[in-house]
């Protein structure tokens, strides 16, 4: 599975269900009961963000952890780009959700778990939420 940068963010800044979802995902990542991937683009995404509403030690500290967990992380190459301006132009994604789709594709993954609606009807993704993920594989 390739997590999206929203489920990481949802995990430090929500107390409601979806936040507790999230933090179970990362549970399950931690304890080695599923694993994923994610482009080092979402480390970029969680940071911005992260930034804003918990200030920039917090994110900081929050990326670290992030970086320590037993996830495959892809890089960003030419190669990543210049699949993605492909992408961009025959879907309807932002060019980082083609970035993510690129990355996810690139790494032989079709399952992506994010909040991020834009990710429905693209053509080789499916798309669950956080509470999808928690109900197949929690």
């Amino acid at each position: 599975m390739y997590l999206d940068s929203n489920i990481f963010i949802f995990a430090a800044i929500d107390d409601g269900k979806l936040g507790q979802d999230c933090r179970n995902i990362i549970r399950l990542i931690n304890e080695k009961k599923i694993s994923c991937a994610a482009s080092f683009i979402v480390i970029d995404e969680v940071i911005w963000i992260l930034k804003k509403k918990v200030g920039k030690d917090d994110a900081i500290k929050i990326v670290k952890a992030m970086l320590s967990m037993p996830i495959k992380w892809i890089s960003l190459d030419r190669s990543v780009i210049i699949e993605m301006l492909e992408i961009y132009e025959i879907t309807e994604l932002d060019p980082r959700g083609a970035i993510h789709f690129t990355s996810m594709k690139g790494s032989g993954l079709s399952i992506m778990v994010s909040e991020d609606k834009d990710f429905e009807n693209v053509e080789g993704l499916e798309r669950i939420s956080a509470s999808t993920c928690i109900e197949r594989y929690g």
